[in-house]
């Protein structure tokens, strides 16, 4: 949720002069390629989640066990361990909320962030929350002073995401890296972050990502660069953790949008007034103590992002996606023209804010392959939407599989949004011509849930392809979705959906998009995909998996394991087994989803549904081959809790 207070009026955006600032960077606009689409669209099937409650944030963890959280009416949080088909709410950290977002370890703990929460006693901070018991009881992240929540920033918080990991393959999540996120309210809007290197139990104090400058050529000259476009300007994205055993293992990320200096002038970003056209990241590969920025992209003044937020994820190498929804190809002075005369605006599509990706595949550094006018940033970006496809495109989310595989959701209007004359949406202008609207707006828009896969954005952003799917065909919205935060005002102005919707992929590939329907049936709702997943396993490799043989058992004895992952060869079902008789543990798989061989580690990760003492679980099964020097070594973690680890007492684990 964007907490903003307002300044100047939006008047303030017809001022004389206003248009030749606009038309005199017209020319700067990058040129968007035409989306390719490909065959065979991926299915979902919607459940709904609970009670209605706007801007979800979704996640799953390694078992495949899903989180969903809203902040209307405090942490609301719910979790599904079918596969997102049905929902059990989870006990509320806080009663209080005005932002929340969702994050899980390798150990599957789960982290919620929330703002303005009810820990501590500074007015608009920041809490991070963790679970280790799957939502049944949350610990509280201390800050660096008592009573001043987990931020405890000075400026105030707005905004805030969180990412956590355990940089230290077996280290425990008690060890885990947290990273919480955010930018600040009351000073200049700088990006921050307090970091904790014990599970989320303690952080540091705040740190500014612009403020210490990685000893990197370019660093210091970058980050002056990117001050000038981010001082007083910024809109959070998201924050990751590059993954043990990726390339730039442990890096933090932070992502986040921006205007330039020219718009400070329009408010400083208080009323979310200004066109954000610029889309940055900052890195960190020493804990957080140096930083190094890289701008992504710039659309040119006249072209805004923030609708209000971006999509931002990192693949399963640590590589850094924005997902956002701009007005690329309009020409703002035109455009703002026929929004206030109602001629010709529904049938200029390059007026309309269309879907759009980039994507970097060396960690940050490079973006698109570059070209961009700031060395490294993309000089065009992947359009999602084909052009056949008009309307109005808003509030992308983004998740990544492997490198250059992506799902994207957003919602869409046929109507064409009015903008200004800085190319920023009119608050009102899907909300029809009522309610003091003009009488030449559209219609109020009505709005479904889209989404859309390319598996080869390793490809131009002029060659990849998109297989796009409708998933609602009943609007979950009719009416206006504005995107200047609490600035909104009714009855024109809706902001019943509150910022964005979410999206999470879990370990088979497969989408879960939440989001908040307040038309049909009034409801927190999750879209789950059920075919066309991304892929997970060797591209149609045949590999050998087989194992068997003992651990020591969780409460002593022996544990005894059976797998069993080579049907292309043997033509047998695959399956697992694990008996630990004092655990009074007895499970068996029903069903294998993804197998995922790493040869640098020499293990391979197996998850998949099944049953525990004759109940249904999920299942994560790591299996590691002894080699010279280092024994084999078993591992199980189903979504009932229980838990071994061991090297084998007898057997072998075979792996080809």
């Amino acid at each position: 949720m964007r907490v903003a207070v307002s300044v100047l009026r939006r008047g303030g955006l017809a001022a004389a002069g206003a248009g030749s600032i606009i038309a005199a960077a017209v020319g700067m606009t990058a040129v968007a390629p035409v989306a390719v689409l490909a065959a065979t669209a991926p299915t979902y099937s919607v459940a709904n989640v609970g009670a209605y409650g706007g801007e979800p944030s979704i996640v799953s963890d390694r078992l495949g066990r899903l989180y969903d959280t809203t902040p209307s009416g405090g942490t609301i949080a719910y979790t599904s361990t079918d596969h997102g088909a049905t929902w059990q709410q989870v006990t509320t950290a806080d009663p209080s909320s005005g932002d929340d977002c969702l994050a899980t370890d390798q150990a599957n703990a789960v982290y919620l962030c929330n703002l303005a929460g009810s820990q501590g006693v500074a007015l608009l901070q920041a809490d991070v929350w963790k679970s280790v018991n799957h939502g049944t009881t949350w610990s509280h992240g201390s800050g660096a002073i008592p009573q001043c929540a987990t931020s405890c920033s000075p400026f105030g918080v707005d905004r805030d995401w969180v990412a956590a990991s355990i940089l230290q393959p077996g280290a425990g999540t008690a060890n885990a890296e947290v990273v919480l996120m955010y930018h600040d309210f009351y000073g200049p809007s700088q990006i921050w972050v307090n970091i904790s290197h014990d599970g989320g139990a303690t952080f540091g104090a705040p740190q500014e990502v612009l403020a210490s400058p990685a000893v990197t050529p370019g660093a210091i000259t970058g980050t002056l660069v990117a001050q000038s476009y981010t001082f007083c300007n910024t809109v959070p994205a998201g924050v990751g953790i590059v993954p043990p055993g990726a390339p730039h293992a442990g890096r933090i990320l932070v992502g986040w949008i921006a205007a330039d200096l020219a718009q400070n002038a329009t408010g400083c970003n208080v009323s979310m007034l200004q066109s954000f056209h610029t889309l940055w990241v900052s890195y960190s590969d020493d804990n957080g103590r140096t930083w190094t920025p890289q701008q992504a992209f710039d659309a040119g003044i006249g072209h805004d992002a923030s609708t209000p937020f971006v999509g931002f994820t990192l693949d399963k190498q640590g590589n850094p996606y924005f997902g956002f929804a701009i007005n690329l190809n309009a020409n703002p002075v035109t455009c703002s023209a026929e929004s206030a005369s109602g001629i010709g605006l529904q049938t200029d599509y390059s007026c309309e804010y269309d879907m759009y990706v980039v994507w970097s595949n060396n960690g940050g550094t490079t973006w698109d392959g570059g070209g961009g006018l700031i060395p490294g940033s993309a000089a065009k970006p992947y359009r999602v939407n084909s052009p056949s496809e008009t309307g109005t495109h808003f509030f992308p989310a983004i998740a990544a599989g492997a490198p250059g595989q992506v799902d994207v959701a957003y919602l869409l209007t046929p109507e064409i949004l009015p903008t200004d004359a800085f190319g920023k949406a009119n608050p009102g202008g899907c909300a029809g011509p009522a309610n003091g609207n003009p009488a030449t707006y559209p219609p109020p828009c009505k709005w479904n849930l889209y989404a859309v896969q390319s598996l080869n954005l390793t490809s131009s952003p002029a060659t990849a392809t998109w297989t796009p799917t409708q998933i609602t065909t009943t609007p979950m919205h009719i009416g206006d979705i504005c995107n200047l935060g609490i600035a909104c005002v009714a009855p024109s102005s809706n902001r019943n959906l509150l910022d964005f919707i979410s999206e999470a992929l879990d370990p088979q590939g497969c989408a879960h998009v939440a989001y908040s329907d307040d038309n049909l049936v009034n409801k927190l709702r999750a879209a789950n995909q059920t075919s066309g997943c991304l892929p997970t396993g060797e591209g149609g490799v045949c590999r050998e998996a087989d194992g068997n043989g003992s651990v020591q058992g969780k409460q002593g004895g022996t544990a005894t394991f059976q797998s069993d992952e080579d049907g292309c060869k043997d033509g047998d079902t695959n399956g697992e087994q694990e008996r630990d008789p004092g655990a009074g543990e007895d499970f068996h798989s029903s069903q294998i989803r993804s197998v995922q061989f790493d040869d640098s580690l020499g293990t391979v990760t197996i998850t998949g549904d099944g049953v525990s003492n004759g109940l249904p679980v999920l299942f994560l099964i790591v299996e590691q081959a002894a080699t010279a020097t280092t024994p084999a070594v078993y591992s199980i973690s189903l979504s009932d809790g229980y838990a071994l680890a061991g090297n084998l007492l007898t057997g072998t684990i075979q792996l080809q």
